[in-house]
């Protein structure tokens, strides 16, 4: 390790330098449904517990929250929520309180704390937010155990690491370069000149060269992109299993993963249904921890292990709909999203249906799968009232059923009630393994 990063004084001289990120003040998440939705507790309270938590009044942390840009982010994505983040580097944080001010973020909290130390603020936090820290401490699993002491009984904790496998060219870029510079005594902006020069005239055989430069496209350009990858020091790369390690060792639970969908180890193979046999009864059986190691060694195309988790036993068990009960089925509460809950969207729907057109609502929020998320024109009439607010499922399918029905017998049409019940009933379903459309059961 860069002797700079073996003490808590290196890191923040580090950081007081060039705080991260460096986005200009006006720079907004706004209209970044997928920023909103991925930091917004009500997503992972809701993959946690299959319930619906307002943000009003909430504690959230921001731990190691550098120029404040994750914390907008935060205060953006759960109004009326009390924001607090902590930062080793005074210039990062004196950056990050111009910026929530700037957004009207007034009565945002920024102390000067590393995150070992997090529990001399004398609060726990409901959700907790350690994004691009950890991986840079001495001890990760020392830092994810102070973030487990201020995380309130039934708090969420996001956090994340470099994933070896990944990463591991940029490490030995990273080590090539350290050794140029300590020859060379290459120092301040010289060192974001020498890696652009060597890297574009490396031939485009050299493994560097095309595995760690080219796919960047235009971002290699930028001297912040090339700090944090190539010059980045202190840079450490993990597995799942010592993930899973560190979260036994500070008596946390994994809840999923944020981007879950994409980690599905099934969806690797030419036919997700079709497994092979003894593969699938070893699937069948396998813990998540598991689960996700074969998907990185299999794969490994994720630069973060991107996780969040909670204090163990706490949570509901998930269950998806098809489990449900009859009884469960009639008493349950559907709600969207808060990030497709918007004016703007409930427009385009209702001018989308006047057109008879299908919906396509990746459009506003692709998190957390990336694919494509289509409403045909007569589904998406029987999910228009979710945009007047929460609808009990069962009255939200019978009207809807009952609409269809009608006009079709108009017509002189016919219709099965029973199959359209089931169709309804199968998207919503399927858009709630997203967390797209929010179902609580009856207490």
């Amino acid at each position: 390790m860069n002797a700079k990063f073996d003490s808590e004084a290196g890191i923040r001289a580090y950081y007081d330098q060039a705080p991260y990120p460096n986005y200009p003040l006006e720079t907004t998440h706004a209209d970044n449904a997928d920023a909103l939705y991925l930091h917004n507790l009500v997503t992972p309270y809701y993959l946690r517990n299959q319930r619906v938590i307002a943000s009003a009044g909430k504690r959230i942390l921001d731990a190691g929250c550098g120029s404040g840009f994750t914390s907008l982010a935060l205060a953006q994505a759960n109004p009326g929520a009390r924001i607090v983040g902590i930062d080793l580097s005074e210039r990062s944080l004196a950056v990050a309180r111009e910026r929530l001010a700037f957004h009207g973020f007034k009565s945002a909290e920024f102390h000067a704390l590393p995150i070992e130390r997090v529990g001399e603020l004398g609060e726990d936090f409901d959700l907790i937010n350690c994004d691009e820290v950890l991986y840079l401490l001495p001890d990760p699993g020392v830092g994810l155990a102070a973030l487990a002491g201020v995380l309130a009984p039934d708090g969420i904790l996001r956090a994340n690491l470099h994933d070896r496998h990944q990463r591991a060219p940029l490490f030995r870029a990273q080590q090539a370069f350290a050794l140029l510079n300590a020859v060379g005594k290459v120092e301040g902006e010289a060192r974001y000149a020498l890696v652009s020069d060597v890297m574009e005239s490396l031939g485009d055989r050299v493994f560097l060269k095309q595995s760690c430069w080219g796919y960047a496209g235009e971002e290699h350009r930028y001297a912040e992109w090339i700090a944090m990858n190539y010059l980045l020091e202190g840079d450490k790369g993990f597995t799942i299993p010592e993930l899973f390690a560190m979260l036994r060792q500070a008596n946390l639970e994994f809840v999923c993963m944020l981007q879950w969908p994409e980690w599905e180890l099934v969806n690797l193979f030419k036919e997700p249904t079709l497994l092979p046999p003894q593969f699938a009864q070893i699937y069948r059986s396998a813990s998540p921890e598991v689960r996700l190691h074969l998907y990185e060694l299999f794969h490994g195309n994720h630069r973060l292990i991107d996780f969040w988790c909670a204090h163990p036993g706490r949570g509901r068990p998930y269950q998806p709909l098809a489990r449900w009960s009859a009884p469960e089925l009639a008493a349950a509460r559907v709600h969207l999203h808060p990030q497709l809950c918007t004016e703007q969207l409930k427009a385009d729907l209702r001018a989308s249906l006047a057109q008879n057109n299908d919906f396509q609502m990746n459009r506003y929020l692709r998190a957390p799968r990336g694919g494509e998320f289509t409403l045909d024109s007569l589904i998406a009439r029987g999910l228009l009232p979710l945009w007047e607010g929460p609808q009990p499922l069962e009255t939200l399918i019978e009207n809807w059923v009952a609409a269809v029905c009608t006009e079709t017998e108009a017509t002189g049409g016919a219709v099965d009630p029973e199959r359209l019940r089931g169709d309804l009933l199968n998207f919503v379903a399927y858009g709630e393994r997203f967390a797209y459309f929010l179902v609580e059961r009856a207490a």
